[in-house]
């Protein structure tokens, strides 16, 4: 389950708040198969016991065979898992273990990125966008997938930090990573960090529009989470601009899914929104 209150990020630059964990995302690899590709659908799926259950034997599993690499991405889907569920200590914790561990420098990167993000959700945004460059610098990024996620969570950080012309090229630059990856999932991460810039600096028609593509492919691709997230936003976009009706449709989706996955603060939230605007 989602943490029991709602954990609104404090970004005064915004005309409205993002919905925890806001627009960062925690880093993973791409499983289609085996135990770890069962962790990753349950994720998306804010199914946290079974993303965590399936995690932790594919730990188990790199363990017994004696995989430094297998471990660490196994640790990395869990930290994922502890960080979208709420549990940032034990995210960072799990991101230090592999970065005291053997694992590759991909692998080590992604725990680096991973701090960062705790750091981010957490409200320490000077030393998440600190975070991702010590991140970079110490490489290697990977492929555009590793670089997508890097930019649209530095992205985040920089809005966070008013710096808003930044915020908007690395979500500019997000989405274009994620494209070349010719990846649905990857393209709306960056893709909402293009639209939360957008939004940070009032083009709301802009942001309505990318949030609408985001929301789109996170339903293809099944992320309970993020679908809520957009309709939360394109509500309060909706609303800002004078269509109550649009912005009821926004909120009763996000409501709906918010109930499947069992997030008793995120269904407050948005059952405040849908009744009394």
């Amino acid at each position: 389950m989602l943490a029991s209150a709602p954990v609104l990020l404090p970004h005064p630059w915004l005309a409205i708040s993002p919905l925890y964990p806001g627009g960062f995302f925690p880093p993973f690899i791409a499983w289609t198969e085996g135990v770890l590709g069962q962790a990753a659908a349950a994720r998306v799926r804010a199914d946290w016991p079974a993303a965590r259950c399936a995690a932790e034997h594919a730990a188990a599993q790199a363990l017994e065979a004696r995989s430094a690499d297998g471990e660490a991405d196994a640790m990395g889907e869990l930290a994922a898992v502890a960080l979208l569920s709420g549990n940032l200590d034990e995210a960072d914790a799990l991101y230090r273990r592999v970065l005291e561990g053997d694992a590759a420098p991909p692998a080590r990167f992604r725990a680096m990125l991973g701090r960062a993000v705790v750091a981010g959700v957490r409200g320490d945004h000077p030393a998440a966008y600190d975070g991702m460059r010590a991140a970079e610098d110490a490489g290697p990024v990977g492929d555009d997938r590793d670089r997508t996620l890097l930019l649209a969570n530095r992205s985040a950080a920089l809005l966070a930090l008013g710096r808003l012309h930044e915020a908007e090229r690395a979500g500019a630059e997000a989405l274009r990573a994620g494209r070349r990856m010719k990846d649905d999932y990857l393209t709306a991460i960056g893709g909402f960090a293009a639209g939360m810039a957008h939004l940070a600096r009032g083009r709301r028609n802009d942001a309505r529009t990318r949030l609408a593509d985001c929301v789109r492919a996170f339903t293809r691709t099944g992320d309970v989470l993020r679908q809520v997230q957009c309709h939360h936003l394109l509500g309060e976009i909706a609303y800002d601009g004078e269509d109550p009706i649009r912005a009821g449709s926004h909120y009763r989706d996000g409501l709906a899914l918010a109930r499947s996955a069992g997030s008793a603060g995120t269904v407050e939230l948005l059952t405040l929104r849908f009744e009394h605007r």
